[in-house]
């Protein structure tokens, strides 16, 4: 059975029009990374989500960003949101799966956030020692 146990999780919001102190403000949390992009006043930013319980983390952030993301989605203060969930693949795996809940990932599409998902080559050994 799979399991949902991301390493990481970050949402990614790009084509960000607004300062990063009305950004935080509006998203009810701090970004940990707000850069500019190619554009002309157009920005990065990016809020790490703690993966230590991912379907609790991913439902508070639906619940206290998501009504917000949505506003700014709609008026164009944000270009796009994409939520990217981090797992690790072993360097001798030979597949690998992992199962969203459904409430999480209504929770998060409700709002206009996109679902992108990062595998990453580990190895197991490195970790063991």
């Amino acid at each position: 059975m799979s399991q949902f146990e991301p390493f990481a999780i970050a949402l990614r919001l790009s084509g960000v029009s607004i300062g990063q102190n009305d950004l935080d403000t509006q998203l009810k949390q701090l970004t940990s990374r707000y850069e500019p992009e190619d554009a002309d006043a157009s920005f990065y930013a990016q809020v790490d989500v703690d993966a230590d319980n991912p379907v609790r983390a991913l439902l508070e952030l639906a619940e206290r960003s998501g009504p917000a993301i949505a506003a700014m989605l709609e008026d164009r203060r944000i270009g796009k949101a994409v939520l990217d969930i981090a797992f690790d693949f072993p360097e001798h795996g030979e597949a690998m799966s992992a199962r969203l809940p459904a409430h999480v990932a209504a929770a998060i599409a409700s709002h206009g956030i996109d679902v992108e998902v990062s595998v990453y080559l580990t190895n197991v050994e490195d970790d063991e020692e």
